[in-house]
This record gives structure tokens, sequence and C-alpha cells, in this order.
């Protein structure tokens, strides 16, 4: 099992945005309990996401969490290929996702075996084939 985790979560977890933490650290563990063999991914656009409102803070404290967050290892960077930006393009098109939004779908979908999507962010829920759950 994998858990693909969409930016919010990773700012929700880094940053240890309350009352978000919390909700996220208890919905990892009791994922974690059920698939105790459980492995990470994020799409590369999270980095980008996630560092624009540190650097333009110039928050070294928080760049330098999200960088150590990112190089983790065992979390599996899924990168922006042809087929992600493919499906990228086809789920903006079919279910009116923004841009970045549908980027993270496609990334979580090109992973092989089952993959949880974990957001904040109830619109994947009209994704089909998303297994999304929601904090």
């Amino acid at each position: 099992m994998i858990i693909f985790l969409d930016a919010n979560i990773i700012i929700y977890r880094v940053e240890a945005v309350r009352p978000f933490y919390q909700q996220v650290v208890a919905t990892l563990g009791e994922l974690h309990s059920t698939h105790p063999t459980t492995g990470f991914a994020v799409s590369r656009l999270s980095i980008m996401e996630c560092l624009i409102k540190p650097m333009r803070d110039q928050n070294v404290a928080d760049i330098t969490s999200y960088r150590s967050f990112f190089a983790s290892s065992g979390l599996q960077i899924v990168e922006l290929d042809a087929l992600v930006i493919e499906t990228a393009t086809l789920l903006r098109a079919r279910h009116g996702l923004r841009t970045p939004d549908a980027i993270q779908a496609a990334s979580a979908m090109s992973i092989k075996g089952p993959v949880i999507f974990l957001t904040g962010d109830k619109q994947f829920k009209k994704v089909p084939g998303l297994n999304v759950r929601l904090v």
C-alpha cells in the first residue's frame, strides 16, 4: 500500500498547522496500523507547492524542514513525465480540476498497486479511480 500525500497534507504535517496536524497524524497512524508495510509518495510538484511560501517569506527553518522531508529515505517522488501530464490533461478536461490538482491526482494514479490519496480537499472525490481519503 502506498499513501500519496497531497501538498496540503505535507504542509499540515511539516508546519504542524493546527487543527489539521493532529488529524493528519491520527489518520497516518490509523492507515499504518491497518497497512503496516505502507510506503509514501508525493508528486515532484509538491516540492514547489510547499516551498513557495517559505521562500517568499525567507523562512529558513521551514525551508530546511521541507528539504529534510523531501529527502526522507523511502519517500517516492513521482516525476512529471509524459504519462502524468497526459493523464492530468484528461482529468482537467473531464472533471474541471485546477492544473496543480490534476497533476497531483495523475501522479498518484501513475503508481502501480494500491494507493490511497490523502488530502484535505474534497474535490478529488469526483475523480473516478482515485482512492481518496479526506483529512
